[in-house]
């Protein structure tokens, strides 16, 4: 069973790769904690079609490295350029002023709590029109009614809340309102809680139905800081903390070597198998690298990464990021 554990068959780096620091010498002498790069099994320049392995120089100023990796048994490498996450946002709009009509905004929230497909959290907003109102009315009352709602809810404020922004675009009778999702940055624990942007949506009852669209599609992104530091914990946890659940319920809250929630991140994957010298069995493993993502021009740091790879590998095997 242990060849089918991630934390046995995965491993993943979490650096940068500085200009400058291209040697064992280099990395012992100037890199920081950190800094990490290609070298061949023995410590030496790259050299196409050998092995070689991922050097990383840790808080304590060792130089810790990866599994020595064949050139032959890489089964397929790439490069993951970071991209942003987007939250979803729904706009209601065109709305009609029926007088002493009550206007219920509706808000589902799924997986709520638990992260169970069966935990659905409703909330809602209410305002009755009168006579004078229009649309900016509705929309203002509605907005004052949601947030009354949400403030009960932990960490809220009688005007914001960790879950939703509401907002109002247009004025006078063009006026719709905007629900927008949020990342729950204040929640997120690597070991504990994954899910960092909730799943929602968004409906409204009243007399004269109006235009109920999703304006910006929920995108997770790629190299989000949450989801490196989640990788970093789940995939170092055999090396790192190997008996960091045995205490449950009294585990001690944990954190990986180097990985940032607040930052933005390039990756690298290789995929790759051990074999036995005495048996057939192949033994698939992984390698992921993340170097934050700074800007495009930046992105020299992690290309010279690749670049190593590639001399190995050969010429194109991982694409190069874009720098401008």
């Amino acid at each position: 069973m242990g060849l089918a554990g991630q934390n046995q068959v995965r491993h993943m780096y979490v650096g940068d790769a500085p200009s400058g620091v291209s040697t064992m010498a280099t990395l012992k002498s100037a890199g920081v904690s950190s800094d990490l790069i290609i070298l061949s099994a023995d410590g030496s320049a790259v050299a196409a079609g050998g092995s070689f392995k991922l050097f990383q120089k840790d808080a304590l100023g060792n130089v810790i490295s990866s599994d020595t990796i064949k050139a032959d048994n890489v089964l397929s490498a790439k490069s993951v350029a970071h991209a942003a996450a987007a939250n979803k946002a729904v706009t209601i709009s065109g709305l009609s002023v029926d007088v002493n009509t009550l206007y219920t905004v509706k808000i589902e929230i799924e997986q709520h709590g638990s992260l169970s497909q069966e935990d659905t959290y409703l909330k809602q907003g209410y305002y009755k029109a009168v006579t004078g109102d229009d649309a900016e009315a509705i929309v203002d009352g509605l907005i004052a009614s949601l947030n009354r709602n949400f403030s009960r809810e932990i960490g809220a404020t009688s005007s914001s809340n960790p879950y939703f922004a509401f907002s109002k675009t247009g004025t006078a009778g063009s006026a719709a309102l905007v629900v927008t999702g949020k990342t729950q940055s204040s929640k997120f624990d690597g070991n504990k809680h994954i899910k960092v942007v909730d799943s929602f949506s968004v409906d409204i009852a009243c007399d004269t139905y109006p235009s109920v669209e999703v304006t910006t599609a929920a995108n997770s992104g790629k190299g989000t800081g949450f989801q490196i530091v989640e990788m970093e914990y789940y995939l170092l946890g055999e090396r790192g903390d190997a008996y960091r659940t045995n205490g449950y319920p009294f585990n001690l809250t944990a954190k990986g070597a180097f990985a940032d929630s607040s930052k933005s991140y390039n990756l690298i994957e290789v995929s790759y198998y051990d074999e036995g010298r005495d048996e057939a069995k192949k033994s698939k493993k992984g390698l992921t690298i993340a170097v934050p993502f700074t800007t495009l021009a930046g992105n020299s740091k992690i290309n010279a990464v690749i670049a190593d790879l590639n001399t190995v590998l050969g010429s194109g095997t991982v694409e190069t990021l874009a720098t401008s």
